[in-house]
């Protein structure tokens, strides 16, 4: 068994709760893997909505300066997805999305030219780029730049800097980067030759590496398992219990790094100036207790108005920090990247209200007056030669109602998966756009009575 004895034994003596919740935190984080030639290929999840759009819209979008589009159109090119392949235009369009501001377009120019990817081979170039990542907190570029670092390849070779570089991506999932300083550990060099510290790096790299992957081996574990078994046949006792201190001690900073940090106090909502009065009071949308559910409304609020790509996973990742400093930064509000309610209520106000996703709650168990009701009810029906179903009560007279009516309906034909909340955001104006797509209706997105009849209609024909 690998490191028996060791750090293996050291890891374990960490809570189990503390490890399976640091673990669970990290999401893709975690298990986000670069290795130590990164290919030119975005970081950010792929956007169903960017993917799949027709090319045609992606080059008009794209040559509007959208900056998803400009690297999914950079993507297909350099790819020949739905177009013919042509990297040189496809690299053109990453180095604008680069010019534009784009932290992940800067990593994949660094990469192609830290690799000599379409673009020619150019170091100097590669560790600027590397350098325009990081700030916008791209982690795979922290990694590449600490290799660079380590080599003295494009810049004065400085291995204090490239261990603070790998230790900073090691603490946000980088299992690559854990690797690389085991490797740096045990031949020296840019630092200074410690077998005890790269023992527990491997080790850490192993056991990251196995829990990221639900206990399956992979190259990189498999690779760091190795390394380490070589490293015991050489050192004393002295020297492994070493390693197991180390291993411990660095094993605790990750894990705490990897779990989520505690939400600020969420600040109080602006006052609507006096001056802008509303027709209808809508009170802030209700914020779940459970972490994981305040993360996920969060980052469908940011995929609502495209601004992180993917699903609502329920898990604040670096891609979804990165998304909530950029909406931070073009609100003016402090740079924090959490999932905060101040956060929430500042992109629902920004995209003009929202629906509140939250599972219904479970109905109560009935109890001996709700069955023999019950009983009572289809009795009678039976016997009633005039019973008509039930039907949705008629269009409601107020506004809220009237919306939540339409929710109700989009909801019955799954349409919508949110709770009726009486008010129009994001989601309910997709569901409505939906349906209007596929009952040939003009695509409006708004409520209207009109929508409602024809959302009956479309129920009863489905047996609702």
């Amino acid at each position: 068994m690998y490191c028996e004895g060791m750090t293996r034994n050291a890891l374990r003596l960490l809570p189990p709760a503390l490890l399976a919740a640091a673990l669970a935190s990290t999401g893709s984080a975690v298990a986000q893997k670069v290795p130590a030639v990164s290919v030119a290929a975005s970081d950010k999840p792929a956007d169903v909505v960017w993917s799949a759009m027709p090319t045609d819209e992606l080059r008009q979008r794209a040559q509007a300066n959208e900056i998803p589009a400009m690297e999914e159109f950079g993507r297909r090119l350099m790819t020949g997805t739905g177009v013919p392949r042509d990297q040189k235009i496809g690299a053109a369009w990453f180095q604008r999305a680069a010019d534009a501001g784009s932290p992940t377009a800067a990593f994949n120019v660094g990469v192609m030219y830290d690799r000599g990817f379409v673009l020619e081979r150019n170091a100097e170039k590669a560790v600027e780029w590397y350098r325009k990542a990081i700030e916008g907190g791209v982690v795979p570029a922290k990694h590449n730049l600490a290799l660079m670092l380590r080599e003295g390849r494009g810049v004065a070779q400085d291995g204090p800097k490239a261990v603070e570089l790998l230790r900073e991506a090691a603490r946000q999932g980088m299992t690559a980067s854990m690797f690389a300083l085991g490797d740096m550990y045990e031949h020296g060099g840019a630092v200074l030759k410690d077998p005890a510290a790269a023992l527990a790096w491997f080790a850490i790299t192993d056991e990251v590496e196995l829990q990221a992957n639900h206990g399956t081996e992979t190259p990189l574990s498999k690779a760091a398992q190795q390394r380490g078994e070589d490293l015991q046949r050489t050192m004393t006792g002295a020297d492994r219990e070493r390693a197991g201190q180390i291993g411990e001690t660095e094993y605790r900073q990750i894990v705490s790094a990897l779990q989520p940090k505690p939400a600020p106090a969420a600040a109080p909502p602006p006052a609507a100036p006096a001056a802008a009065p509303i027709s209808t009071a809508t009170p802030d949308p209700p914020w779940p207790n459970a972490t994981a559910d305040q993360v996920r409304l969060v980052q469908q609020a940011l995929i609502d108005q495209q601004r992180l790509h993917g699903k609502a996973d329920g898990v604040a990742g670096p891609a979804t920090r990165l998304a909530i400093r950029e909406f931070e930064k073009s609100a003016g509000l402090p740079s924090t990247g959490e999932p905060s309610r101040a956060i929430y209520l500042a992109l629902v106000k920004t995209h003009g209200g929202a629906d509140a996703i939250k599972p219904p709650d479970p109905p109560p168990p009935p109890t001996s007056a709700d069955i023999a009701k019950s009983t009572e009810t289809k009795s009678a029906v039976a016997k009633s030669t005039d019973a008509k179903p039930a039907d949705t009560p008629p269009w409601p007279a107020k506004t809220a109602d009237q919306i939540r009516a339409i929710q109700q309906l989009l909801i019955d034909l799954k349409l919508l998966k949110a709770e009726p909340t009486g008010t129009v955001g994001p989601l309910t104006r997709r569901a409505i756009r939906s349906y209007q797509k596929k009952a040939g209706l003009k695509e409006t997105g708004e409520p209207s009575q009109a929508l409602f009849e024809s959302l009956k209609a479309a129920r009863a024909k489905a047996g609702g």
